[in-house]
């Protein structure tokens, strides 16, 4: 029988060190859920059975995982409502349905809404003569006076390139991020974009529980990668995870999202089992 001798080690040490921490875990234990903490002894064995598998860190991990809650979310709906008041006005249109999205045209501007996302499109040659800061200013602008910015969205990305601008806005709860919530605004050339998805509500559940450690998170991957793949990680954060993308509402779970050289994957921060890879 053919046996993955890395594997088999690795899980062999990875569980002596959970079943530490669990052990620690029930002594300490009470009623409030505990901050999870490695020791930097725990942290090196781990590290060293990363780097055995061809897994390497290209940056700092978290040390502290905080006990974290579910909390529900429900999705913000763009109707023809939203586009007539703040876009159309007394203006001619042209409406129709194309491939399950509602699309509006007028002037040399296309809308186009799906029930949970909203497609802005303009064409003109007033774009051209912009300059980068004028292009900033007038995304800026134009989000606030549509109504399409948020109080709790974040810019996490501003890409100047030679003939555009970009700007990506995500949302934030308490400081982490909620997943496939953006605003991704360009102007490249006469064309000018806007491509947003929201929740319009985030609501943390009372009870808190204990999360697993980042490094946990991250050897994970020793099980999901490519078994001669060479992963760098190079960011590892801790946000929410909604894994509905048909449903409205629901319940957005902790996740540590590690972004490699190999894909973006999300694990579940509570069992830290693959929630999604890409």
């Amino acid at each position: 029988m053919n046996m993955n001798w890395s594997k088999a080690k690795t899980i062999m040490i990875v569980t002596f060190i959970f079943l530490n921490l669990l052990l620690y875990a029930v002594v300490v234990k009470t009623h409030e859920p505990q901050m999870s903490k490695l020791s930097s002894k725990d942290f090196a064995a781990i590290e060293r059975v990363l780097e055995e598998n061809n897994i390497f860190l290209s940056t700092s991990l978290p040390k502290e995982a905080p006990p974290m809650s579910l909390v529900k979310v429900k999705r913000e709906i763009f109707d023809d409502k939203f586009v007539l008041d703040h876009f159309i006005k007394s203006k001619d249109y042209r409406k129709y349905e194309d491939n399950g999205e509602t699309v509006f045209e007028f002037d040399s501007t296309t809308i186009k809404i799906g029930h949970f996302s909203f497609f802005f499109q303009e064409k003109s040659d007033k774009f051209l003569n912009m300059t980068s800061s004028d292009k900033e200013r007038y995304i800026e602008d134009f989000l606030k006076q549509h109504f399409l910015k948020e109080k709790d969205g974040q810019i996490v990305k501003i890409e100047r390139k030679s003939k555009g601008v970009t700007i990506e806005y995500r949302q934030f709860y308490n400081g982490y991020f909620v997943d496939d919530s953006f605003i991704k605004a360009d102007i490249s050339g006469d064309e000018f974009t806007v491509y947003k998805k929201w929740f319009d509500s985030v609501i943390p559940e009372k009870d808190k529980k204990e999360i697993v450690d980042a490094i946990f998170a991250v050897l994970k991957l020793v099980e999901i990668k490519p078994e001669k793949a060479v992963v760098k990680i190079e960011d590892v954060k801790l946000g929410y995870y909604f894994n509905w993308p048909n449903a409205s509402k629901g319940e957005a779970v902790p996740v540590w999202k590690i972004v490699s050289n190999e894909g973006i994957y999300y694990i579940n921060a509570y069992t830290g089992n693959l929630e999604r890879g890409e």
